[in-house]
This record gives C-alpha cells, structure tokens and sequence, in this order.
C-alpha cells in the first residue's frame, strides 16, 4: 500500500537523492538542492511511500509574482509509473483552490501527456541565458 505525506525537514535528503536521480539530466545537484531547500521551508513537499521507501516525491512554493502554486520538480521510480502515484501527488501538493503552474525541461511526449491529463494547457515557451 502507498502512503502518502507531507513532508518537513527531516527527510529532506531522501528528497533530494530521488529527484536527482530523475532529474540530473536537467538540472545540477547544487541548483536542485537549493530549490528543493527553497520548498520544503517556504512551501510543501509531498512524499509517496512503500513500507519507509520514498518512491515519488513532488516540491512546490506558492509565487506571488504569478500568483499561482509553482510546482518545482517531481519525480516518481520507474517500477511504480502509471499507477497513479504522479496524479496523487499533484492533487496533495497544491493548496486547496489554488492556480498551478509548472515548467517543462524538455519536449517530453511522455511528461507533455501527463500534465494534459491533469488538466495542463501549455501556455509559452521559455528562454534562458546564462553568463559563461
């Protein structure tokens, strides 16, 4: 059976190792750990348990320049993918009537899909310069 539970501080590095692991093809460790720092003390993070294994994990923060619920990263094990494990984690993450956003990496079918079902419309494209 899955549990699910909002999160504080404590497991805060179980967190980080799981969405590393899925996300480290898009983000470094040290950009990753700051945000989901940045979550876990000024917004939410919810985790997806089998007996104490954290198999999924989402991190949010309300933003009030957009005044919507940012979700920042999310990440379930592939072994436990399309059992409903992602949606339930949207549904816990967001504040009760609140509006959602969240920003794609890449042109992904897959994660394009699961946000559609959600409810998603994608709405820009967004640019990014770096100084080197």
């Amino acid at each position: 059976m899955i549990r699910y539970v909002v999160e504080d501080t404590e497991n805060i590095d179980a967190h980080t190792d799981l969405l590393y692991r899925h996300l480290k093809v898009y983000i470094s460790k040290e950009e990753l750990t700051r945000d989901i720092l940045f979550c876990f003390e000024n917004g939410r993070a919810v985790g997806a348990y089998v007996d104490d294994v954290l198999i999924g994990s989402v991190v949010g923060v309300y933003t009030p320049f957009f005044e919507k619920f940012h979700v920042a990263h999310l990440a379930v094990e592939p072994e436990y993918r399309r059992e409903g494990i992602g949606r339930e984690l949207m549904e816990r993450i967001v504040p009760e009537g609140a509006d959602i956003s969240v920003h794609l990496n890449q042109e992904n079918p897959k994660t394009l899909r699961f946000y559609e079902k959600l409810g998603f419309t994608k709405t820009h494209l967004r640019f990014q310069k770096f100084e080197e």
